[in-house]
């Protein structure tokens, strides 16, 4: 019998103790995800509705990225402008009693969390940050809303299932009207399997968006990455009709300093200058084997540890402040400065590059 009650007390203390740790690791688990919004949240978010209402969302990257492909209904509020102004808030109207959702580029971009940082000092008490950002929405088969002006800028590919109705054209990008049936046969595999996977293709939208839906599906599964719509509506210029294309090419057009990953990839295993202007913690987790840290906050003080007789590579997590680095550095005079606009993850000295 004695024997009996000391194994149920063993017993008992092992369950207390299972237990108190399964609670530990979930309250840590709540710890660790405070201040967050889930990928489910933001769907459920998207698809009730709610995002505008009481709900804002604001889109922390450069203007010129929320233009490409932003989450619809997201106001675009770069945290450079942010910074320099925080009374620009006082214009969007959002009452400090709604609840302030901020992204950016994913888990490696810090751009989110330092807008919410800001909100929270200004009397938002409900600013959260969806951390997973575009990259988490892509993973959930979410729709990007592309703006106009990204449209007028060029080197786009637009598809419109209506075929034979007047659609957008412009010199700049290449239309074309294909059925969604043609876009899954051989058409599409035609028009569509010489074309870099890093083609943004713009869907049309014009009577709801389960046929843009369905496009996208598609172009998902032929591995296409940079995908958003955009509304015929939301088009202020005329419309004609495409003229025929049989055959669909694109090439990246990069801006003053920009590097392809290619070459950027190249200069680090040569061992050319790079500089990680991203935050030291983010630093730490991993970079780019060579790499110098230089925080972009501390750039217009220490500049000059930025060698001026060599050409000069520069980094960070989305693109945003390797080009105001680039800006900074052109400014004080330097003209071998070159930044790559990218998305990258690092471990240690391992890093990935997604254009």
């Amino acid at each position: 019998m004695k024997h009996l009650i000391a194994a149920m007390a063993l017993f008992a203390s092992i369950l207390s103790t299972l237990m108190a740790s399964t609670w530990s690791t979930n309250v840590a688990a709540q710890i660790i995800e405070a201040g967050e919004v889930s990928n489910e949240q933001m769907v459920s978010y998207y698809e009730k509705g709610m995002i505008g209402q009481n709900i804002r969302v604001i889109d922390s990257r450069p203007a010129g990225k929320y233009l490409a492909g932003h989450i619809p209904g997201a106001i675009s509020l770069p945290l450079d402008v942010l910074k320099q102004n925080p009374a620009i808030v006082e214009k969007f109207g959002i009452p400090k009693t709604d609840k302030v959702i901020f992204y950016c580029a994913g888990r490696e971009c810090t751009l989110s969390v330092d807008s919410a940082e800001i909100f929270r000092k200004l009397g938002y008490t409900d600013s959260l940050v969806y951390r997973n950002g575009i990259p988490g929405w892509n993973q959930k088969m979410q729709p990007l809303l592309a703006e106009e002006p990204f449209i007028k800028k060029g080197n786009v590919i637009l598809i419109d299932v209506a075929q034979g109705k007047e659609t957008i054209v412009t010199p700049s990008n290449k239309t074309i009207q294909i059925s969604l049936d043609e876009l899954k046969g051989d058409k599409g595999k035609t028009l569509l399997g010489g074309l870099s996977k890093n083609a943004p293709l713009i869907v049309i939208e014009r009577d709801g968006m389960d046929a843009v839906k369905d496009v996208l599906e598609e172009l998902r599964e032929l591995d296409f990455r940079r995908l958003a719509y955009l509304p015929l509506k939301a088009w202020n210029d005329k419309l004609e009709l495409a003229p025929s294309i049989t055959k669909l090419t694109w090439s990246p057009v990069y801006g003053p300093g920009q590097v392809s990953p290619k070459t950027f990839e190249e200069a680090v295993t040569s061992g050319q200058p790079i500089f990680d202007v991203r935050p030291a913690a983010d630093y730490a987790r991993g970079h780019f084997k060579g790499a110098v840290n230089l925080p972009i906050e501390e750039l217009e003080k220490e500049y000059a540890r930025v060698p001026r007789e060599q050409p000069v590579f520069i980094n960070c997590a989305t693109g945003a402040k390797s080009q105001k680095a680039f800006d900074i550095l052109s400014r004080k005079g330097y003209v071998n400065v070159k930044y790559l606009d990218a998305e990258i993850s690092c471990k240690a000295e391992t890093c990935t590059i997604k254009e």
